[in-house]
């Protein structure tokens, strides 16, 4: 919650399994957006199933002003056939959000996602993960 300082003292004293991931999220945290970058990346390479690392990869790419790097890296995780359903509706939120920064056919993308989603996984996420105003 905002102290980092603490965090990156306790860091040493988490569990072996949980320091790379916590490793990554201070460095996100404190914006070392290369750093984060890099760990991020080795995560999803060492957990390839692990969407949770995925979305916080995209987003490290985002906030490093890459928001095409972002979306390559959701676009496989919202319409793959594998997508956790727990993490699916920040993703597909996230994905959405990055369409709409890059350019202006936001609305055409967004449709094309809510569609897959819909059809492979029901009613996972609600209209305003996909950041519509209308269904048409």
């Amino acid at each position: 919650m905002g102290s980092l300082s603490q965090s990156e003292s306790i860091l040493a004293s988490l569990p072996a399994d949980m320091r790379s991931s916590a490793a990554a999220l201070l460095a996100m945290a404190k914006e070392d957006y290369p750093a984060a970058l890099e760990m991020y990346n080795s995560l999803c390479h060492e957990n390839p199933h692990n969407s949770t690392f995925s979305s916080n990869l995209a987003l490290t790419h985002l906030y490093n002003a890459d928001a095409q790097s972002g979306i390559s890296t959701l676009e496989p995780l919202v319409k793959g056939n594998n997508a956790q359903l727990g993490a699916l509706p920040q993703a597909v939120y996230n994905l959405c959000t990055m369409y709409e920064i890059r350019d202006d056919k936001a609305r055409s993308k967004k449709e094309e996602i809510m569609e897959t989603v819909v059809s492979q996984y029901g009613d996972v996420c609600g209209k305003s993960h996909f950041k519509l105003d209308s269904l048409r």
